[in-house]
């Protein structure tokens, strides 16, 4: 029993490391600039609208920062941003872009998708949203009910690739 004890110890401590590790890893990936672009419907009743972006993103052990800006032709630009902090495999933080004001974001990684529930405070809006990070390519997609049928649409895609 006494040898078994330090051998387990051992193995639980060097498979509990890597999960830090393995979250600034993942955070890591999603630094840089990025330009893209993709569709998003300002309501989920609304139609889609083609828009193009830049991105960039900062990254630290346990927090990514984004901000850039979707543009669609010349009717319409709008700033973009999230903030999220992770702890143990907990994300939280703030999305910012949207008409509806700023919205909380609460999540898990899954892989390399940080699948997030977005929810506004001042309306009771909810909606879910994923980041998904592969080599230079980034994808976020965001879905909502629709206010009529419940169906849950698509209000934004939009993939990017690292400049």
């Amino acid at each position: 029993m006494r040898k078994l004890l330090p051998a387990l110890l051992t193995a639980v401590s060097i498979f509990a490391m890597p999960v830090a590790a393995s979250e600034a890893d993942f955070l890591q990936t999603l630094a840089g600039e990025w330009s893209g672009g993709g569709q998003i419907r300002l309501k989920p009743e609304d139609g889609p609208v083609d828009v193009t972006c830049e991105l960039s993103s900062t990254t630290s052990a346990d927090a990514v920062s984004m901000r850039g800006t979707c543009s669609a032709l010349i009717i319409m630009s709008r700033e973009i941003g999230a903030d999220l902090s992770v702890d143990g495999t907990s994300y939280s933080g703030t999305y910012t872009g949207s008409i509806h004001g700023p919205a909380n974001l609460a999540g898990t990684r899954d892989g390399d998708t940080i699948n997030l529930s977005v929810s506004w405070p001042e309306s009771g809006r909810e909606a879910a949203m994923s980041l998904s990070a592969t080599g230079n390519s980034l994808q976020i997609v965001t879905r909502e009910a629709h206010p009529e049928t419940q169906e849950q649409i698509v209000t934004s895609q939009l993939s990017f690739q690292r400049q």
